[in-house]
């Protein structure tokens, strides 16, 4: 009997329970106590996540716009013609031949309305886009590798003036390769129907929310160009009096204000960047006031309130915003309760930071006070319930993960909330399971919370759950978790695990969820009556832990290239070759997620961000990384 097994049966026997025991005492160590690398070269991934793209291996472009010009920017990934003319355009039912036609009307160029336009877009905005999530975890990694790691950065950068590019982009408002250069140019402001935010309009760019995805410019480059594939984009109608028009480029078409998105890119990542800077690497007692990753996060507070209903539930996206896919537009009153999740930690990362200012910083101003505490009671309000302006009021934010969003054991993907045509204030969608509202929600409330809120053993329980239908692994061992339970995942009749899809960034997200309930049923003392349960918990979690960790081993470029993953594309390291640095790859395979993107086996820097801070011990959903 394997020891899998031995820990199911746990009770039936002082044998058994002396060998758990013994096991704790082993494994039982506190996450931020031991930093546990997934991976074997730390470093080589950290250079992908801080080199420029090309030669070097790395993820970053320089920009030339406006007061952004010659700073260092992210992109979200690492592609290649190969892997999408060879690979991609073969797969059965795809074709790739696309002709690009020039509107006059709207000054555009976009693909026709087919699959074969719908894979140039994907592939455009893949190799051109930065999805503003995806630079919020790249400053944090950034900033552990050189401030806890030690590692360097190319031509003795510092960390900290590299990440803070990013916000200065967000500051500034446009793109950057710009043209124009002109503030609001990457912002949602309000334009008629299209972004109002909660009935309200937001025309200050400062105060709007940046588009979820970000290209260099707004006329982005096909791969292809360039490449044996060029055959395969032919154009029409280009204007003969512009030339920024030509064969191979396309007019940007993301233009999806998120609030997921935003609260990463204005709370999350920042704030946490700057905490790892000043507060661990130069030892100061707070993050400074004047910082551009407060002042960004001031600016946007509002906006987030606006959104927020009155159950608590903060809205998805303005009306007026286009779905994932296809042309149809965003219901303004659905909730992605994952979303509310990121922003709930996020204002407890900007609660704590803003906290520490008022305490520390002596020389503030009346002005600046007053700004802190009005922030801080929007923020508590957002958080328990208020007043959040002069006409709205809402339940709070943890009214409405406790009474709304959780059903049958775990956190619905999502939902719609507080619409006036609707007989309930809250409809919930049953219809696809998501992994990260779970792990995310779980690590973002604390485990003590949700069995406190839903009995004791329910965050533990929700982690069993999410494994029958979520996780990923060979026979009984468990590699890691996928995206939903529409992926071919989960457990079979036996108990050996499918192999649907395993997502890099999803198992890490589920691995700082096994280390925040490691760290809470590590506190139950040996006088309660759940004492015994929770040691049975920490052998199962630390097992858990210990195997996906050895998963996000096998999915780093290098490793993914030999390791036994069905999907993997033949010739992979033809298609994508090795160069200097050894990010981690999105996901094990090509896969329309039920969401609404598709994943790609190529190197991902969220994938990459996301193994350093598990490598590191550093929980992003909590004020300076702690569980």
């Amino acid at each position: 009997m394997c020891f899998h097994h031995l820990l199911i049966y746990k009770g039936r026997g002082k044998g058994i329970l002396a060998v758990l025991v013994l096991l704790l005492q082993v494994l039982a160590v506190s996450p931020l106590a031991q930093a546990r690398s997934p991976a074997s070269d730390l470093e080589s991934s950290y250079r992908f996540l801080v080199s420029d793209r090309g030669a070097a291996g790395g993820i970053l472009y320089r920009a030339t716009a406006g007061k952004l010009q010659g700073r260092r920017l992210p992109l979200s990934f690492a592609d290649s013609a190969e892997y999408w003319g060879a690979y991609v355009c073969s797969l059965p039912g795809n074709t790739c031949p696309v002709t690009d036609s020039y509107d006059p009307r709207t000054f555009t160029l976009t693909p026709e309305k087919t699959p074969a336009g719908e894979l140039q877009t994907e592939r455009v905005n893949i190799h051109n886009g930065a999805n503003i999530y995806d630079a919020a975890t790249w400053q944090i990694a950034v900033m552990l590798g050189q401030v806890l790691n030690g590692f360097s950065l190319p031509d003795r950068q510092d960390a900290y003036a590299l990440v803070s590019n990013q916000n200065v982009l967000l500051k500034e408002g446009y793109n950057g390769n710009s043209v124009h250069a002109q503030a609001g140019e990457n912002r949602a402001m309000t334009a008629g129907k299209v972004f109002v935010y909660n009935n309200l309009t937001v025309t200050d760019p400062r105060r709007a929310y940046t588009f979820r995805m970000l290209p260099r410019k707004w006329l982005a480059s096909d791969p292809f160009i360039g490449s044996p594939y060029a055959d395969q984009v032919k154009t029409s109608g280009l204007p003969l009096q512009n030339p920024d028009y030509q064969l191979g480029t396309v007019t940007w078409t993301d233009w999806k204000p998120v609030t997921g998105e935003n609260a990463w890119a204005f709370l999350l990542g920042p704030l946490q960047a700057a905490y790892i800077h000043y507060v661990i690497g130069l030892k100061s007692a707070s993050v400074p006031l004047a910082d551009p990753a407060v002042q960004n996060a001031l600016d946007l507070l509002p906006t987030f309130a606006a959104m927020q209903s009155p159950s608590g539930a903060v809205y998805y996206a303005p009306a007026g915003t286009v779905m994932n896919r296809g042309d149809r537009l965003v219901d303004p009153y659905e909730v992605a309760v994952e979303n509310n999740l990121s922003l709930y930690a996020g204002l407890r990362i900007l609660d704590a930071t803003l906290r520490a200012i008022l305490r520390q910083e002596k020389n503030l101003g009346a002005k600046d006070r007053e700004a802190i505490t009005g922030a801080l009671q929007l923020g508590d309000a957002m958080i328990n319930g208020g007043v959040i302006s002069n006409t709205r009021s809402t339940s709070g934010l943890l009214s409405f993960f406790k009474n709304e969003a959780w059903h049958d054991g775990g956190f619905v993907q999502g939902g719609r909330a507080d619409d006036p045509g609707s007989a309930v204030a809250w409809l919930p969608n049953l219809e696809v399971k998501a992994v990260d509202v779970n792990t995310w929600g779980i690590t973002a409330l604390g485990p003590g919370r949700i069995d406190a809120w839903f009995g004791p053993g329910a965050a533990y329980r929700n982690w069993r759950q999410i494994k029958q239908w979520g996780g990923y692994g060979v026979g009984k061992s468990l590699w890691g978790v996928g995206f939903s339970d529409q992926d071919g995942n989960g457990v079979d009749a036996v108990g050996n695990y499918r192999q649907g899809i395993l997502s890099t960034e999803w198992t890490a997200g589920a691995i700082t969820m096994l280390r925040s309930m490691i760290a809470y049923y590590q506190t139950i003392p040996a006088a309660s009556p759940q004492y015994r349960e929770a040691r049975g918990y920490l052998a199962t979690l630390n097992l858990d832990e210990q195997s996906m960790l050895a998963g996000l081993e096998k999915m780093r470029v290098d490793t993914y290239a030999t390791a036994d993953f069905p999907g993997r594309p033949p010739d992979y390291p033809r298609l994508l070759p090795p160069g200097p640095a050894r990010p981690s790859i999105y996901a094990s395979k090509r896969y329309l997620i039920p969401f609404g993107w598709y994943a790609n086996p190529i190197p991902s820097t969220c994938a990459t961000a996301w193994t350093i801070m598990v490598a590191d011990g550093y929980n992003p959903f909590a004020f300076g990384g702690k569980y």
